[in-house]
């Protein structure tokens, strides 16, 4: 039977086949009743058999089964049940999510069929009615509670749930608190994949981790082509807007650069994402927090094994901020004003523009007001305006004079501690500070939470995801690549490769988990993936990025702010005479470094003869495909012509591209992501996501924001002031002094000058030695 083909067979033909052959011959094709042959005695009344016994089981070929193996065995793919019923909403009060579920059942899957693919769960929003009196948060103990719980017998799902249903379904067969958890464990896991490139110790493997190091640069290989290609050639995502084929990324990564761990990870998360529901991570508002700055780290941070929210080197994800936001209010002796402090000493002041004729500055993001935000939480947009005010600390402040949002303007009468507030439903605080010590925003204290949340999604989502990684880093990558494929020698591309330096590995798999896995809608901004793609294009749109506005005098120059980017002079009070622009005069300082290094480099290489460098083919080519591949230069030559020398290449204009470049994928991407998220950021100061009713800190979408930010921004990557790759200078390495002379006086500021050297955690910003040398995390 083993060896037969599948072939029907007859019942007489597999009885026989089963019978001592002796007696086959007088065995007649009688089936007795249920499947049971009579004995042999009854029909021949000679030999005495016994009755028969039952059929045992058949091994038949693949694809058959039965007791004559005559039944087709073909693989059923499962199909999903009906949904069930809606649940209950899971919120006390105020907005939360009802799920509902359906099974896989309708076929269940059989004879190796395809499971059910898709979501097991849905969520819909469930609103019941204000929480007038704060809401139900929890606390330290439910904590604790749900921590322990993980560790329970009667958990009642398995890892595979995890990543083939999702977290969503964990939630629900969980501690609802617990998803922090569950985020954290999954997290470390793909932490190590992510992080550790090649030329990294693994923290974990102490001095045995040297032996795996490698070289962190690898010199480029020759003649290795790399396609340049718009976005959508790299993804299988349809992002329904046609800027996607108007910029331009590598098909791959160059092979010098290892990118097993980082594919294996960002694979592993796709596949635990693919078909998993994911609103309960920012759709749910439930459960909530109180302000409570030592018990939200704790809550988003516990299950993390590499590291913890102290450790300023890798992460911090509103710890440092949230001190430093403390100690420089007690300084400037207003702890109200949390805008005013943010807008004077932070990344967020790339944002201002000056009113010479009202001598104030202005904040205005009511562009963002057309874009719908997720269920329960509060609109972006509005505006504000600031005087400059010189009576405290070493450099004054801007002082906010009125936030506008939602229709209504609040003034300076409206800020002071004990200001009174008028609203019908929530009369029972008399200010804005009651109502903020019982873990509520009303009134302009709302409203400036909500405009902090859209600074945030503004730097996050235009300037850091389409400024830098859509517009700019990939593309330059690509196109410095290809144009000097067959000469990597060429001290052009040996001066650009470590401002390239893992651009598109950084760039392609991100772009597929903000938008295609929605992982954007945790980690940018308050808005649904498609409202934020929507917010993406209209910016490209209606103000196209140029090349030359990128660069520090032209950036000053738009805003009418060149006038505060230098340190002011004091009066004779000793007091300064007017505001200063920290963030511009940082990102200025970086860029005239930077001409100074380009200029030793062709001194060094080209004994200073410009024409010669600008005439070799490699570079005539690498100009083109600039002018080809990246829209910003572009929109240069027909909005700036001057500053880019009409689209020629000459000595100017490339200094200017290269300079401008070089700041912002290195220098301002670390101030745009890494110092914005680690040293600005933070839940109770600064939120990423404000509730619509303004009660609490909802733990999903800040715990699941905690992970992306440490996982996908505090990478280890190669830093600008670390040591040199020798591959980068010529024979006699006469042009190393450029790179050297350039890490001595960036390092040198962070050592003496205060703009930079108050940093960490004792200034907004990441300190030098943090700054990575390009768009690589």
């Amino acid at each position: 039977l083993l060896l037969t083909p599948p072939t029907r067979r007859s019942r007489r033909q597999t009885i026989s086949a089963m019978r001592n052959s002796d007696t086959s011959s007088d065995f007649e094709d009688d089936v007795g009743y249920g499947g049971f042959c009579w004995e042999c005695s009854e029909h021949s009344g000679s030999r005495g058999w016994s009755w028969w016994f039952g059929w045992g089981a058949c091994p038949c070929h693949a694809g058959w089964k039965g007791a004559c193996c005559d039944i087709s065995m073909e693989a059923v793919d499962g199909g999903f049940s009906d949904w069930g019923p809606q649940g209950d909403c899971d919120a006390a009060c105020g907005y939360g999510m009802a799920t509902k579920t359906r099974t896989c059942d309708n076929p269940k899957p059989k004879n190796g069929g395809r499971p059910c693919l898709g979501a097991y769960t849905e969520a819909e929003k469930c609103y019941l009615g204000p929480c007038a009196d704060g809401g139900p948060l929890y606390g330290l103990a439910d904590v604790i509670a749900a921590e322990s719980s993980v560790f329970s017998a009667n958990v009642k799902f398995t890892v595979n749930d995890l990543w083939e249903k999702g977290i969503c379904y964990i939630m629900q067969q969980s501690d609802k608190i617990s998803a922090a958890f569950y985020n954290s464990i999954g997290s470390s896991v793909m932490y190590e994949g992510v992080n550790f490139v090649r030329g990294f110790k693994w923290w974990g493997m102490g001095s045995v981790g040297d032996l795996f190091l490698g070289e962190r640069w690898v010199k480029p290989i020759a003649g290795e082509v790399i396609d340049i290609v718009p976005y959508t050639a790299v993804t299988g995502f349809n992002y329904g807007f046609p800027f996607m084929d108007d910029f331009f990324t590598a098909r791959t990564s160059p092979t010098w650069e290892d990118d097993e761990g980082h594919d294996f990870a960002i694979g592993m998360l796709t596949s635990s994402l693919e078909n998993a529901d994911t609103t309960c991570l920012t759709h749910g508002l439930e459960p909530r927090f109180p302000f409570d700055h030592d018990l939200l780290m704790k809550a988003a941070w516990d299950g993390f094994t590499w590291f913890d929210y102290h450790e300023l080197k890798y992460a911090s994800n509103g710890d440092f901020g949230y001190h430093l936001v403390n100690q420089r209010a007690a300084e400037h002796d207003n702890t109200m004003d949390t805008l005013g402090l943010l807008m004077t000493e932070t990344v967020f002041s790339v944002h201002l523009t000056y009113d010479s004729a009202k001598d104030e500055f202005e904040l205005d993001l009511t562009d963002m007001e057309a874009y719908v935000p997720l269920d329960g939480y509060a609109p972006l947009g509005g505006k504000a305006t600031f005087i400059f005010d010189n009576s405290k600390g070493t450099y004054g402040r801007l002082k906010t004079t009125s936030i506008t949002f939602g229709g209504v303007t609040y003034t300076e009468a409206d800020f002071a501690e004990d200001a009174q507030v008028y609203n019908a439903e929530l009369d029972k605080y008399e200010t804005v500070k009651e109502a903020e010590a019982d873990n509520r925003w009303i009134g302009w204290r709302f409203a400036e939470k909500c405009i902090m949340a859209s600074l945030l999604g503004q730097t996050n989502l235009i300037l850091h995801v389409k400024g830098l990684h859509l517009e700019l880093a990939a593309a330059f990558q690509g196109v410095t690549i290809s144009a000097f494929t067959n000469n990597v020698d060429h001290p052009l591309r040996r001066l650009l490769d470590q401002f390239t330096h893992r651009s598109v590995q950084a760039t392609n798999g991100n772009f597929d988990l903000l938008f295609e896995h929605k992982a954007a809608e945790f980690s940018l901004a308050p808005l649904s993936y498609s409202e934020q793609l929507k917010m993406i294009d209209w910016y490209i749109r209606e103000k196209p990025l140029s090349m030359a506005t990128l660069s520090m005098d032209k950036f000053a120059e738009e805003r009418n702010m060149a006038q505060f980017s230098e340190k002011p002079s004091t009066g004779q009070d000793g007091r300064p005479t007017k505001f200063f622009w920290r963030w511009h005069y940082r990102a200025a300082k970086a860029q005239e470094m930077y001409v100074d290094m380009i200029n030793c480099w062709v001194d060094q290489n080209y004994a200073g003869d410009w024409n010669a460098m600008l005439t070799t083919p490699e570079v005539i080519d690498w100009w083109d495909k600039m002018k080809t591949y990246l829209p910003s230069m572009a929109q240069a030559v027909s909005q700036d012509s001057d500053w880019i020398s009409g689209g020629a290449l000459t000595q100017e204009s490339l200094t200017r591209v290269v300079s401008t470049i070089m700041t912002w994928v290195s220098h301002i991407h670390e101030d745009v992501g890494h110092s914005a998220a680690y040293v600005v950021y933070n839940p109770v100061h600064t939120p990423m996501m404000v509730p619509a009713d303004g009660i609490g800190v909802p733990l999903n979408s800040f715990a699941f924001n905690t992970n992306a930010y440490r996982t996908f921004v505090f990478l280890e990557r190669a830093k600008l002031l670390e040591e040199p790759a020798s591959f980068w200078f010529n024979p006699t390495e006469s042009d190393k002094v450029c790179y050297t002379t350039m890490q001595d006086t960036y390092r040198g500021w962070g050592q003496t000058d205060d703009a930079f050297s108050e940093c960490g955690e004792t200034g907004f910003y990441s300190c030098v030695e943090a700054v990575e040398t390009s768009v690589s995390s």
